[in-house]
């Protein structure tokens, strides 16, 4: 019996999972990087309108996701500060609880202060010095300027640093 050349569907969708998968891993040298590319942003301004559509739709999850996750934090962000080595020597798993929390408090927060409003992403910008660590970097002092309905606009800092790593952006944390 000859077999057909054209593939099966369930092939065809094996293949396409397998290149996704790949695809979404390239321009992370390290396996324990993963973590990474779950919605990492091409901008600045990509992030910050994500985080007002996140507002306005009071979606608490779509904010978390726009975060550094745990395993990406705990395997390769973490390791690259100071505080994890001598002398301090915190471990990944204490920053991240203590991060994490205060992370959790500032979402519930500016979606109780912020959420729902129509609000309009006008800017983002970053009033300290970056910081280069081990494969990427940190800008900080984050500033996002929003618009209210009535033409207003108000600059925020609700947001605390924002990792770049190959020219993908992801917020690090949200302020409390």
């Amino acid at each position: 019996m000859r077999r057909s050349s054209v593939p099966t569907v369930h092939t065809s969708y094996l293949l396409l999972t397998v290149l996704l998968v790949y695809s979404s891993l390239v321009g992370c040298e390290k396996p324990k990087c993963r973590g990474w590319v779950t919605q990492p942003l091409h901008s600045p301004d990509q992030l910050g309108l994500a985080v007002v559509d996140a507002l306005n739709r009071k979606d608490i999850e779509h904010l978390n996701r726009l975060r550094v996750q745990r395993e990406a934090f705990i395997d390769w962000i973490w390791p690259a500060f100071p505080a994890s080595r001598p002398p301090s020597n915190f471990p990944g798993d204490f920053a991240w609880s203590n991060m994490n929390k205060k992370c959790n408090t500032g979402m519930k927060k500016w979606i109780a202060r912020y959420g729902g409003y129509n609000l309009k992403f006008v800017a983002i910008r970053f009033d300290r010095p970056s910081e280069t660590y081990d494969g990427f970097q940190l800008l900080r002092g984050t500033v996002l300027t929003l618009q209210n309905a009535a033409g207003e606009k108000r600059e925020l800092k609700i947001l605390g640093s924002v990792v770049v790593k190959n020219g993908r952006y992801k917020l690090l944390s949200y302020e409390d």
